[in-house]
């Protein structure tokens, strides 16, 4: 119901000025590309199945005396789970067509789920009709008030207002304290289309005032500040706005509602107010965009702050023109002693972003000549030969940045910088004897300096290219002296690379060792790993076997939490505690699970997971990721088996194999393996794709509009949609396990066909695109490390590592060798 919440959403905002959909008005589809958070909950629109039914989607028989229902009721289970909606809605209504045959529980559980399997479709008549079946036939069942909910849900889908009241208002009386909250506001946002204002007000206050979790109150409230602007109650809404205030922590939120409240406070007359509360969002929040729109507001009043506020406030803004005018002003009318130096730097900065070079090396030479003890000094130097290079002129950026090192070499941090800059400017003019010569001048100098190692990865990445292996070999042990963790565990990969190059296996394992020893969970530590083995990258084991003894390996996990954390706790560890159970975040989640309420009920539970996080509670971490996979919140129950892997300062390979496989789980794997197996892909690599994609949430969304398990951006699936024969495709497709899973597979494979099955290249260009992919395939001749050195999107650089890292777990937890 998530899409449609939004609908009721702008039905609430809109209050007395928007024209209200009667029953028989078509219900308008919201933007799925401005959906840009984490969401659970599929969008109650049909959904069109495709022509042909994948091959793991059993046909069965009509239940019969000899047939067990119970089959039919787990194959309906299964597909509910994998997003098989319309199918599933199928098998619970031929359950239902087995008459008085079927047992009471199976009837009232097929009339339930069939009634799930429709809202979710967004078949809402068909989901009414269930419920109706189920409140009618099982009155006393333990589940009729969530029948009651679910049905109200179906209603507002129909635009049945009224009658969806009801319902809910029934679901109060049998199951009160529990989501309180989320049921008023449902209430409210009915009554707001049935133009029953006051009431539905009264009700949203109720919903505040019940309990629910921080981010969706800081919603509800801003959705409340809204219907009160539209109503002309601006006093009311900035009581709203300053309710969010008092508890909200995130400065650019802060700033905005801050901002927003002024408005309200200016639009409702209280000028005096609302021109303070302008001023305080100037000086409480400079530095962000949001102080820029003040100061605009606070001109239209009359009210001028000085130019350099106005200048600082407009650079940050990015309306650079406004920022150069200001700070001119400003000089024009100020001694030169009252003028600090970011202002000439700011300045300088504005003039480059719109195009005067010149300019730009005028303003950052004045902070050089008269501001030399000033803490920005350094900025000024680096910004002058930043100009050139932007300007296009890399040579005299080079002289710049090498002549600040010779004249500044007490000046640590931009002198420093100053040398990476000329060696990498060497570097991607393809002079690599100067390029290593400066980056070597730099470890000299300045080997503690941030960027010495990044620099000496270069010179040595360049060295290998050029198979100058004594050279590389050097500048990969000069950086396994300087640095720890994931690049020292870099340079003792390539280190052990060269030594295995020239025979010295005794020198290459030790080297390995060395890399795994120093970041275990990381991509050196992986791919030494496979060196060690003498496998290839992706190189899958005999055979996978994804299941296990849950409870030997369990028991395993317990004795090994008690070890680590001094547990003193008898019994069984994995069971949650009293406190735990009973706490009101477990209580919600749950209650919305079972009414289908997936998106606020991951909020609740997300909470519990980030407290245990917080409070170094390792076992209340391990007990979450237990009971929350157990109901389906995956993306939450992998985020606290990993804080309690974390919070043990081992690696997951160090962990027992219980804690690991939560960590990295197989979840889905019976829709994954068929899809896999039909394209010839390894399973563990749509694994750790999704993985790293989605963390096993089928309802993730993210910023460019990507959807699903596999994060498939919209441009990208309508034309998979076109490949596959997808009939009538919609994006919310993609929140069904099965269609994630169906359209990421095509697409790998894609790239993986495109790259000669080089899975490396292939993930890169699963994230940045095939085109970009295919450059730094060409600059690495096919070699993965190479490969990896060649990425210019840190990002991307990252994602293949994490994927990389992922196989090699999922390899070491379910791979079964000598099959």
């Amino acid at each position: 119901m998530f899409l449609f919440r939004i609908f009721l959403l702008t039905l609430s905002i809109c209050a007395a000025g928007c024209n209200v959909p009667q029953a028989d008005d078509a219900l308008p589809t919201p933007d799925e590309n401005n959906i840009i958070y984490i969401t659970a909950t599929p969008p109650p629109v049909a959904q069109a199945a495709p022509t042909d039914i994948p091959t793991d989607i059993p046909t069965l028989p009509p239940p019969t005396p000899t047939v067990d229902p119970l089959k039919f009721m787990m194959t309906g289970e299964r597909r509910l789970l994998n997003g098989y909606l319309e199918e599933a809605a199928d098998t619970y209504s031929t359950l239902l067509g087995y008459g008085d045959a079927l047992q009471p529980p199976a009837r009232a559980q097929a009339a339930f789920r069939l009634g799930q399997a429709t809202l979710r479709a967004g078949y809402f008549q068909r989901a009414l009709e269930a419920f109706s079946l189920f409140i009618t036939e099982f009155p006393g069942h333990p589940d009729i008030a969530q029948a009651y909910f679910l049905r109200g849900d179906a209603r507002l889908g129909l635009l049945q207002w009224a009658a969806a009241i009801a319902d809910l208002q029934q679901y109060l009386s049998l199951r009160p304290g529990l989501i309180d909250s989320y049921v008023y506001e449902r209430i409210a946002d009915a009554q707001i289309a049935l133009g029953q204002t006051d009431a539905a007000l009264t009700n949203y206050e109720r919903a505040i005032n019940a309990k629910r979790s921080l981010v969706p109150l800081l919603i509800l409230r801003e959705k409340l500040a809204q219907i009160y602007l539209n109503l002309q109650r601006h006093a009311d809404a900035v009581a709203q706005y300053d309710a969010i205030l008092a508890v909200a922590r995130n400065r650019p939120y802060r700033a905005s509602i801050a901002f927003t409240a002024a408005q309200a406070a200016l639009a409702g007359g209280a000028l005096a107010a609302g021109v303070e509360r302008m001023r305080a969002v100037v000086e409480n929040y400079s530095g962000t965009a949001t102080a820029w729109k003040a100061h605009d507001a606070l001109g239209q009043h009359g009210v001028a702050y000085d130019d350099l506020q106005r200048g600082r406030a407009a650079y940050i803004a990015g309306d650079y023109q406004a920022a150069i005018d200001a700070f001119n002003q400003y000089t024009t009318t100020h001694e030169l002693a009252a003028i600090p130096a970011d202002l000439f730097l700011s300045l300088g900065r504005a003039y480059r972003q719109i195009g005067n070079s010149d300019a730009a090396a005028i303003a950052f030479q004045t902070v050089i000549d008269q501001y030399p003890s000033d803490p920005l000094f350094g900025d000024a130097l680096l910004e002058r030969g930043r100009t050139r290079f932007l300007a296009g002129d890399s040579p005299a950026a080079i002289q710049i940045y090498l002549a600040i090192a010779d004249t500044y070499p007490l000046f640590e941090e931009p002198a420093g910088e100053a040398l990476w800059r000329a060696g990498y400017l060497y570097g991607t003019n393809g002079e690599t004897a100067l390029s290593r010569q400066v980056f070597t001048r730099l470890a000299d100098n300045y080997p503690d300096h941030e960027l010495t190692t990044s620099g000496l990865f270069i010179a040595a990445s360049a060295a290998v290219r050029e198979e100058e292996w004594t050279v590389a070999e050097h500048l990969f042990a000069r950086i396994a002296s300087l640095a720890s963790g994931q690049h020292q565990a870099g340079a003792y990969l390539g280190m052990g690379r060269i030594a295995l190059g020239r025979g010295d296996e005794a020198r290459a394992k030790e080297a390995f060792d060395l890399a795994f020893k120093a970041a275990p969970d990381s991509y050196s530590a992986a791919r030494s790993t496979d060196f060690r083995l003498g496998i290839e990258p992706f190189q899958p084991p005999a055979a996978w076997r994804f299941d296990s003894d849950e409870v030997a390996e369990r028991a395993a996990a317990e004795r090994w939490l008690r070890e680590t954390f001094a547990l003193e706790e008898q019994g069984e560890l994995w069971r949650l505690s009293a406190e735990l159970n009973s706490d009101p975040r477990m209580i919600r989640g749950r209650e919305l699970l079972a009414v289908s309420a997936f998106a606020e009920a991951a909020t609740e539970f997300e909470d519990l997971v980030d407290e245990a996080r917080d409070n170094a509670d390792a076992l209340s971490s391990y007990r979450l990721a237990i009971a929350l996979r157990d109901l389906g919140v995956y993306r939450e129950s992998i985020i606290a088996a990993a804080d309690v892997i974390i919070a043990s300062r081992s690696g997951t390979f160090n962990a027992p194999p219980f804690l690991a496989r939560m960590r990295f789980p197989a979840y889905y794997i019976d829709i994954i393996q068929p899809a896999a197996a039909a394209r010839g892909i390894d399973p563990a690599l749509m694994l750790s794709l999704i993985r790293q994609e989605s963390l096993f949430n089928t309802f993730a969304t993210a910023a460019a509009g990507e959807k699903g398990l596999m994060q498939v951006i919209p441009s990208t699936a309508q034309y998979i949609a076109e490949q596959l024969n997808w009939q009538d495709y919609q994006h919310s497709d993609l929140f069904r396990p099965h269609a994630g899973i169906a359209f990421g597979a095509f697409y790998i494979d894609e790239q993986l066909e495109l790259f000669d099955q080089n899975a490396i290249a292939a993930l890169a260009a699963y994230n940045a695109g095939p085109g970009r992919a295919y450059d730094w395939n060409a600059l690495s001749g096919g070699d993965p490390d190479l490969f990896m050195t060649t990425i210019t999107i840190d990002s991307t650089r990252h994602y293949v590592q994490f994927i990389y890292r992922n196989y090699n777990i999922y390899r070491a937890l379910y791979g079964v060798e000598g099959a």
